[in-house]
C-alpha cells in the first residue's frame, strides 16, 4: 500500500472527490440564484443520476478498446474542461438554468467511467493480502473528505461566491488530473472483441451470470439499494420533524453522525485488516443484521439524541460490509472482466436507487415515516439469505 503508484491513485482521487463536492454546492447555489425555482433543485439530482447510469452502461465498451489509466486520467481531464465552460459562462453570464445542468449532466457522465475504472485499478496495485487494507484506507480518505467537504463548500459559497469556488475546483481538478496520469500503464488485460458493439454493454452482466458468488453479490446490492432509499434528504428531513419534532439542524447532526461511523469502520479496517480479513466470513453477516435492526429501531425511536447513536451504529456496519463486499468482488473477478462487473454494479445500484426513490416518495403520500423505515429494515434482513451462500467461498 506505500507503493508510488497507490500513493498517485488516492492522491488524486481524493483532491477529485473534493472538488466534485464543492462542485455541487456551487451547483446548487448556482441554479438557485439565476432560477429561483424549487423545481431546478430538485432536477439537479436527477441529472446527476440518470447521467451516471448511462455512462456506467457504456463503460464495457471502452473497457474494450482503453487502458484502465487512460480512463481514470482522461475522464478527469475532460471533467476539468467541462468545468473551465461552467466557470466561463458564469463569468460571461450567458447561461440559465437548463444550460448549466446541461454541463452538468456531461459533468457527472465522466463520473459515471471513473469509478469503476478505479475500483478495478486497485487490484493491480496492491497485493492480495493487503486489499481489505487499501480498501479500507481508500474508504477512511473519501469518508473524510465527504465529511468535511460538505460543511467546508458551504462556508466557502456563502463567504465567497460561485464563480470563485469554481476556480478553486478547477484547479483541485488539474492537480488530480496530473497525479492521474502519473499512475503506470497496467499490461493490456482485455483484448478487443470480435463481437458487435451492442454485444459488449452485456459482457459484465455475463460474468456475473455464469458466477454463482457474483450473483448472490449482486442480489445484495440490488436490496440494499432499494433499502437505502429511506435516507434520502427528504425522508430523514421528515423524520426529524414529525418524529422527533426537533429543528432542521438535527438533520444535519444525524447526517454527521453516519459519516462518523463510515469514518470509525473505514479506519479500524485500515489498521486490523489482517483480523478483519481472517473473519470476514463472520463480520458480514453481523453487519448485515445490525444494520436491519438499527434502522428498526431508528423507524420507532423518538429519542434524537439516541437517534445520533443508531445513525452512527448503521453507519458503522454498514462501511464493514461494503469493504468487505467490495473486496471479495475484486477477488472472485478476473483481471480482464473487473471493470465490466463493476460498470454492471454501477448501473444496477444508481438505477435501483433512484427508483427506490421515487418509490419511497409515493410510499410516503400514503403511508408513516416509520413504516417505511421498517420496510426497509425488512429489506436489509432479507440480505443475509445472499450473505448465508457466500459465506463458505468468503472464508
Amino acid at each position: 500500500m506505500a507503493s508510488q503508484s497507490f500513493r498517485h491513485l488516492w492522491v488524486g482521487q481524493a483532491l477529485a472527490n473534493m472538488g466534485d463536492i464543492f462542485y455541487v454546492v456551487a451547483l446548487i447555489s448556482l441554479i438557485d440564484h439565476v432560477t429561483g425555482s424549487p423545481l431546478y433543485l430538485t432536477i439537479v439530482p436527477l441529472v446527476i443520476t440518470s447521467s451516471r447510469f448511462l455512462s456506467s452502461v457504456m463503460v464495457p465498451l471502452l473497457l474494450n478498446r482503453t487502458q484502465l489509466k487512460w480512463l481514470i486520467a482522461y475522464s478527469q481531464l475532460v471533467k476539468t474542461m467541462l468545468l473551465v465552460l461552467m466557470f466561463s459562462l458564469v463569468v460571461l453570464s450567458l447561461g440559465n438554468g437548463w444550460i448549466y445542468l446541461g454541463v452538468a449532466g456531461l459533468i457527472s457522465f465522466m463520473d459515471g467511467w471513473a469509478l469503476p475504472a478505479r475500483n478495478a485499478y486497485v487490484p493491480f496495485i496492491v497485493k492480495r493480502e493487503e486489499l481489505l487494507g487499501a480498501n479500507g484506507f481508500l474508504s477512511t480518505v473519501d469518508q473524510t473528505i465527504q465529511f468535511s467537504s460538505w460543511a467546508v463548500g458551504g462556508l466557502l459559497v456563502a463567504a465567497l461566491n460561485e464563480s470563485i469556488l469554481l476556480a478553486l475546483v478547477i484547479l483541485l481538478f488539474l492537480i488530480s488530473t496530473y497525479y492521474m496520469l502519473r499512475l503506470p500503464v497496467i499490461p493490456r488485460t482485455t483484448l478487443q472483441q470480435k463481437r458487435h458493439w451492442w454485444e459488449q454493454f452485456g459482457e459484465g452482466w455475463s460474468e456475473v451470470g455464469k458466477n454463482k458468488s457474483l450473483r448472490n453479490l449482486f442480489v445484495i446490492y440490488a436490496i440494499e439499494s432499494a433499502a437505502g432509499a429511506v435516507w434520502i434528504a427528504a425522508v430523514l428531513y421528515l423524520y426529524v420533524d414529525l418524529i422527533l419534532n426537533r429543528s432542521e439542524a438535527w438533520w444535519g447532526f444525524i447526517n454527521s453522525s453516519f459519516f462518523i461511523g463510515l469514518v470509525l469502520a473505514s479506519y479500524l479496517i485500515y489498521r486490523m485488516h489482517g483480523y478483519f480479513s481472517s473473519k470476514r466470513s463472520g463480520w458480514l453477516p453481523v453487519c448485515m443484521l445490525m444494520t436491519s435492526i438499527a434502522t428498526f429501531i431508528f423507524a420507532w425511536n423518538s429519542s434524537a439524541l439516541f437517534a445520533l447513536i443508531l445513525s452512527l451504529v448503521f453507519g458503522f456496519f454498514d462501511q464493514i460490509k461494503t469493504i468487505i463486499l467490495q473486496t471479495f468482488l475484486q477477488e472472485t473477478v478476473t483481471a480482464g472482466e473487473i471493470g465490466k462487473v463493476y460498470a454492471a454494479q454501477g448501473a444496477l445500484t444508481t438505477l435501483i436507487f433512484g427508483l427506490s426513490s421515487v418509490g419511497v416518495g409515493l410510499l410516503m403520500e400514503v403511508t408513516s415515516v416509520e413504516t417505511v423505515f421498517t420496510l426497509s429494515a425488512s429489506l436489509l434482513g432479507l440480505t443475509l439469505f445472499p450473505v448465508y451462500k457466500i459465506r463458505k467461498v468468503l472464508s
